[in-house]
This record gives C-alpha cells, structure tokens and sequence, in this order.
C-alpha cells in the first residue's frame, strides 16, 4: 500500500511542477511600478533607470541622505561605468518616486544639471537641491557612514 501512495506522489507531482513551469513562463515583468528592473545597492536602496541616462534613487524607508548618495555612486559605477572623478549630480530633489510609488525618492544624472541656488561650498548630505553634485568617489565614501558599527 504505501508503494502506490508514493506512486500516485510522483504521478501528480511532475505534471504539477510541469504546469507551476509552464504558467510561470507566461507571467510578464513590470516595467513600472515595485516590480519593475532595478539595481539593488549595498545602501538598500533600488535604482531605477529613467530616460535621459536619469536614474531614481529609493532607498529603504527612514534612510539617511547618505543612502542616497552611496546607492547612485554605487549605481554610477557599477551599471554605469562612470569614473571615480565623475560627478553625479541630483536632477530632481525628494519627491514621491515616478517608478515605484515611494514617497521619498531622489532622481540623480551623470549630465551637469544647472543649479537653482548659488553653490555653496558645503553640501548637505540630506538637501538634494537640483544641481548639487558629488563625484562618485565621494559619493562612495558616505557608504561608510551607514555601515552598521558592532561593538564586541
């Protein structure tokens, strides 16, 4: 008897597993929305590319300014190719995202942006005023500010 209940096991199981495949194969990817093709950063955050070479920075939720600034270095280097010396700079400052409907998203360019105010010699790390630019090394460098620290 319980040679035919492993039968009638296996009997179902592979045409099941053969349809779970096979529906599968049918589901399409969102090109918009939280499901849409994004790059995961270390910082936690998803990368959105946009037109223009434009890409959407959304990090986790209560994230730092530095989050943002090392996810679209990482970004910057890694997908895009970009240099250490390259600048990024904030090409729309926080707002609700365009691609996954997340409140607090900062859209970023490899491309000069003009800048609305004059540039100060300090750049806060949270303002993300259109314009303000960092390279990618430094961009880099505030990773270092959202590792977490353990004490032992």
């Amino acid at each position: 008897m319980r040679q035919s209940s492993q039968s009638m096991t296996r009997r179902f199981t592979l045409p099941a597993l053969a349809v779970t495949a096979a529906l599968a194969g049918c589901a399409d990817i969102q090109s918009t929305g939280p499901q849409a093709d994004y790059f995961s950063s270390r910082a936690l955050a998803r990368i959105y590319a946009l037109e223009d070479g434009r890409f959407e920075v959304v990090p986790e939720i209560g994230a730092e300014g530095a989050a943002y600034w090392c996810a679209a270095s990482e970004y910057a280097r890694r997908a895009l190719g970009a240099g250490w010396s390259q600048d990024i700079y904030v090409a729309k400052g926080r707002a609700p995202s365009t691609v996954s409907g997340r409140i607090d998203a900062v859209t970023f360019s490899l491309s000069p942006v003009p800048s609305v105010t004059d540039k100060s010699p300090f750049i806060k790390t949270f303002g993300f005023k259109l314009g303000d630019n960092f390279s990618v090394s430094t961009g880099e460098s505030l990773c270092r500010d959202i590792e977490p620290v353990f004490f032992f």
